[in-house]
């Protein structure tokens, strides 16, 4: 059959636009990165690395430094029901919910920060 053969698929090809557009987008933020880190003259390629894969983050917004409702949690793995302790270390957690201000967030990262879990 002829025309069978002839048809295009339309949703493969939007599929096929759309990941071809990001992919441009991931090039050129990433090369943009690219160009930052060199004119800041970083000291390692750690550094360098770490510019690069952190191209695609944006910067904070002053309602969500300052009192702005959140739409997304500080953290987005974090369990937010009542944990009692680190399942991988049996150590007890402190606060184990999500903080609600950027207080409880600066307390529980030292908590964490303080304990060596190894």
């Amino acid at each position: 059959n002829m025309e069978t053969s002839n048809d295009i698929d339309v949703s493969k090809l939007q599929r096929e636009l759309v990941s071809a557009l990001e992919s441009d987008r991931r090039y050129a933020r990433e090369n943009d990165a690219k160009f930052r880190a060199v004119s800041q003259k970083v000291a390692t390629y750690e550094e360098f690395r770490d510019i690069v894969k952190a191209s695609h983050l944006q910067p904070l917004e002053r309602q969500d430094i300052i009192g702005g409702s959140r739409n997304q949690p500080w953290n987005a793995t974090a369990r937010t029901n009542g944990c009692d302790k680190d399942e991988l270390n049996e150590l007890p957690i402190k606060g184990c919910g999500q903080p609600e201000t950027g207080q409880e967030f600066i307390r529980q990262w030292r908590y964490f920060k303080g304990n060596t879990f190894q």
